[in-house]
């Protein structure tokens, strides 16, 4: 039932973004071919204000993704589960951590796609494919030097990139989650969901980023930290520490977040 649900969830929320990823593509195009052929000194300045205008219209096309992304995986479950349509849904054969995992998958691979799309669009109108080729070259260069001066392999590197990508995941998990505990909490109370919403979302933010900097300075892992490290090799050490808190501490707020949402959803939750 799980599949089904998670195709009903990306067939409601890709009519939305689909085509703003369209609009997208074809405005990094649009300002990518123009700043090449019209912003040109030869060009002229009336072709050097349509390739401003085309750039324009392309940072306008990434900030509405960017909204409508965040908007839509929102609206998403407040109106399915909490709204209207909450009612038929808790109604269906499935159980409430069916329901809150077919909104999670697809918001979390909805903000990885648009987020893909909008770093390559943006280094696509940014730099030239020449330019990419030439930093490529220089990063090879530079890794091979690292693993020769601090024995600094393509282990290390894989592993930051395999962390990395994974505190991204959680941390996308993380902020749904935070949005669906609050929407979640809002509504079991009878009066002033929405706004008791908002507050509930205000105060986990708030609370989060206490309990960060409180870890931070209990643990000791601070910015001054990079000021003490010695050389290049306790660095990466540093960096792989931070990264695997960044992560133990995403996994905690996931669990406890979700655990929220469906103890709501199932035991207090107050339908519109």
């Amino acid at each position: 039932m799980l599949k089904k649900l998670l195709k009903y969830e990306f067939y409601a929320t890709g009519r939305y973004l689909l085509p703003l990823l369209a609009v997208l593509i074809a405005a990094s195009a649009a300002a990518g071919l123009s700043i090449r052929v019209l912003g040109t000194p030869d060009a002229g300045r009336a072709a050097s204000v349509f390739a401003a205008i085309f750039v324009v219209l392309f940072f306008l096309s990434v900030m509405a993704l960017a909204a409508v992304t965040v908007v839509v995986i929102v609206y998403r479950f407040y109106k399915n589960l909490l709204g209207s349509e909450g009612y038929l849904m808790h109604t269906l054969p499935v159980s409430v951590h069916q329901l809150i995992c077919s909104k999670l998958i697809a918001a979390v691979c909805w903000m990885t796609v648009t987020s893909v799309f909008i770093y390559g669009c943006l280094f696509g109108v940014a730099f030239r494919a020449e330019i990419w080729a030439q930093v490529l070259s220089e990063l090879r260069v530079l890794f091979e030097r690292l693993s020769l001066a601090y024995g600094i392999g393509a282990a290390e590197l894989v592993s930051v990139v395999l962390e990395l990508c994974v505190l991204l995941l959680l941390g996308s998990m993380s902020s749904c989650l935070l949005f669906y505990a609050s929407l979640a909490i809002g509504h079991s109370l009878p009066r002033h969901k929405l706004l008791a919403s908002l507050g509930v979302f205000l105060g986990f933010g708030l609370l989060s980023q206490v309990l960060t900097m409180l870890l931070a300075v209990v643990t000791g892992y601070s910015l001054r930290g990079f000021v003490s490290v010695l050389n290049l090799k306790a660095l990466a050490q540093f960096g792989h520490a931070l990264l695997i808190g960044g992560i133990a501490l995403n996994a905690v707020y996931c669990v406890v977040l979700y655990l929220i949402t469906a103890r709501m959803l199932s035991r207090r939750l107050d339908l519109e």
